[in-house]
């Protein structure tokens, strides 16, 4: 097949678009065009050797007319084996270089011209891995010839294709200007070009004015945006009879990819091939099978965790499945949908976006398990207990992060699909200013939570008095504290008052002073006082569970009613129940102590001999 566009009649001005092999019109710049493949030209010359040897070899009476043939057979086989071997120099030495952008007149051109040799491919009987591999990079170089910044980064491979297919169309199908009409390299560097359109159409070439490529001139980002309609708008003219790929839309839309055998498609009934909201009713079938057999994999992923979810050492495989297979899924789908059933335009378009937020759960769904995940472990290899403050000041790093993480995410995504994300950022900014300003108090509960992650006045599970109220910390969380009193009521404080209050932290105690006041009968004598003071002191410094200083039982008052003594110590142990312990274990020693050294009335005999009463 030809790779140049030309035209059946010639007129004066000459052909339209003939390539030409110069440095700035031609498929790659510096290559000639070759119209016979090297296994045609080697068959030409073998054929036109054997003609030659048949002359030799055959006696004819006509001498004349013999030579004549026998030069003229060898003159095409020379012929032949020069063209084989530019055909092999062509393969050989440029597979990576790029097409002549240089002008309006060679875009056109290399887009047409490679446009034309993936039509080849396509419609090639022999689909083999070096042809799929040869086509994939032709549209790679084709998409060199189009402006696709309109185009979200995703879709561009997707999109790409059909406004390569679209616009070609488009040219096969319009009359296209003579090639002396269309401006060269030096004419578009002599007029300071900087744009030219297809006359006739909205076509439009712009050219490059900054990067790597300043200075080429490729399809603007309206044609590209526009391809489409322009296809639709065009599609009821007939094909030029030098059209270099008739029918490319059709093939390309119901031909399906390499996984689909192109027998199977053709074999199909008629109906099959039928036109239903812009797809073909075997490409809607498709699409609704691989639909049912997607989700009836992600319902069996989505069930599984809940049928383990009794197995811890199951437990975070479980969690981490879902998510899995949904990015898998979807990510198969993309493909399938995209390169073998090969929806076109709008249906394509929503089935991308709606795939692309559907990866976009999943990430975020795994991000989430693995962030947790990653917490847990980290809180198990220290070894700390689930409710103590530094566990939670892990789990708090970890939501931090995996804030940060899932914005990163969403702005990725969002840009990715086109959403301009700088005056989504802009937006955020202002309407950020405006929710600070309203949610003040929250962010200064916030603060405020952070500091006392930092400072740490009490702990999960600390015994603390703030204001009248006193119980055991439950939880520190962001916004407020979680305290449950003395009464088993639960309080919640505001992070930002609770960490403006005097906290008392019961549990950091090392010792527990005890402090004793006795009372008793005014009428001991000061000797059986004296004695008495000095056995209660010794009941003090032998107790094992006391300090031996200070402690002290000393006379605080005598009065005609009453006898006061005070009596006061540590108590080596921070816990309350073996604080009660002591004080019960010394009172009652006390008593014996007072009994023995006969401090008792004989007025009620029944009745304790003296009245005590401790205050802490």
């Amino acid at each position: 097949m030809p790779c140049a566009i030309r035209r059946a009649d010639h007129s004066s001005r000459g052909p339209r678009f003939q390539p030409k092999n110069t440095a700035s019109d031609g498929l790659v710049r510096g290559q000639p065009t070759c119209y016979l493949s090297r296994q045609e030209t080697l068959w030409s010359a073998h054929l036109a050797f054997n003609a030659v040897l048949v002359e030799l070899l055959t006696p004819r009476a006509n001498i004349r007319g013999r030579l004549c043939r026998i030069v003229a057979f060898a003159v095409v086989w020379l012929a032949c084996l020069a063209a084989s071997a530019m055909a092999d120099e062509h393969v050989g030495t440029s597979p990576l270089a790029p097409l002549d952008t240089s002008s309006p007149r060679a875009t056109l051109r290399s887009f047409c011209d490679t446009v034309d040799r993936i039509f080849a491919n396509l419609m090639s009987e022999q689909r083999t891995l070096a042809l799929q591999a040869d086509t994939r990079h032709q549209i790679q170089q084709a998409f060199t010839c189009l402006d696709t910044s309109a185009i979200a980064p995703t879709l561009v491979d997707s999109e790409g294709r059909q406004v390569l297919v679209c616009l070609k169309e488009v040219l096969d199908r319009i009359e296209l200007p003579h090639a002396a009409d269309i401006p060269d390299a030096a004419a578009a560097k002599a007029d300071g070009l900087k744009r030219w359109r297809l006359p006739g159409t909205e076509i439009m070439l712009t050219r490059i004015n900054d990067g790597p490529r300043e200075g080429d001139f490729v399809f603007s980002a309206e044609t590209v945006t526009h391809a489409e309609r322009f296809y639709d708008l065009i599609r009821q003219l007939p094909y030029r009879s030098d059209a270099g790929s008739p029918g490319l839309h059709d093939a390309y839309v119901t031909l399906g990819g390499w996984m689909i055998p192109e027998s199977f498609i053709r074999g199909l009934p008629a109906w099959a091939h039928a036109r239903f909201f812009g797809e073909t009713v075997w490409q809607w079938t498709a699409a609704m099978l691989l639909l049912v057999a997607s989700s009836a994999a992600v319902w069996h992923a989505w069930k599984r965790p809940r049928q383990h979810a009794c197995s811890p050492s199951r437990d975070v495989i479980g969690r981490l499945l879902f998510p899995a297979v949904l990015i898998a899924v979807t990510l198969i789908c993309d493909n399938l949908l995209t390169f073998q059933i090969r929806l076109t335009g709008d249906n394509l378009l929503a089935v991308k976006l709606f795939l692309r937020v559907v990866t976009l759960v999943g990430v975020l769904g795994g991000v989430l398990v693995t962030m947790s995940w990653l917490c847990d472990l980290l809180i198990h290899a220290q070894g700390m207990r689930p409710e103590a403050i530094d566990s939670q000041l892990i789990r708090l790093g970890g939501k931090v992060l995996t804030f940060v993480l899932v914005s990163w995410i969403l702005l990725n995504a969002a840009d990715s699909i086109g959403i301009p994300v700088t005056p989504l950022m802009a937006g955020l900014g202002a309407g950020g200013l405006a929710l600070a300003l309203a949610s003040q108090y929250t962010l200064e509960n916030l603060i405020a939570g952070l500091v006392i992650f930092a400072d740490k006045p009490v702990r999960i599970g600390d015994d603390c008095q703030f204001g009248s109220v006193r119980g055991h910390v439950e939880r520190i969380g962001l916004r407020s504290t979680r305290i449950r009193g003395v009464d088993r009521s639960v309080i919640s404080v505001p992070n930002a008052e609770f960490a403006k209050m005097q906290l008392v932290n019961f549990t950091a105690r090392d010792h527990i002073p005890l402090t004793l006041t006795l009372t008793l009968e005014p009428d001991i004598a000061p000797r059986s006082l004296r004695k008495l003071l000095d056995r209660l002191h010794r009941v003090l410094v032998d107790h094992p569970r006391l300090a031996n200083e200070p402690a002290s039982a000393r006379l605080s008052s005598a009065t005609p009613s009453a006898i006061t003594v005070e009596v006061s110590a540590v108590a080596l142990t921070g816990d309350d129940d073996e604080h009660l312990a002591i004080r019960e274990e010394v009172l009652l020693t006390m008593m014996e102590v007072i009994r023995a050294c006969g401090c008792e009335t004989s007025a009620e005999p029944a009745a304790s001999p003296a009245f005590m009463r401790a205050a802490a």
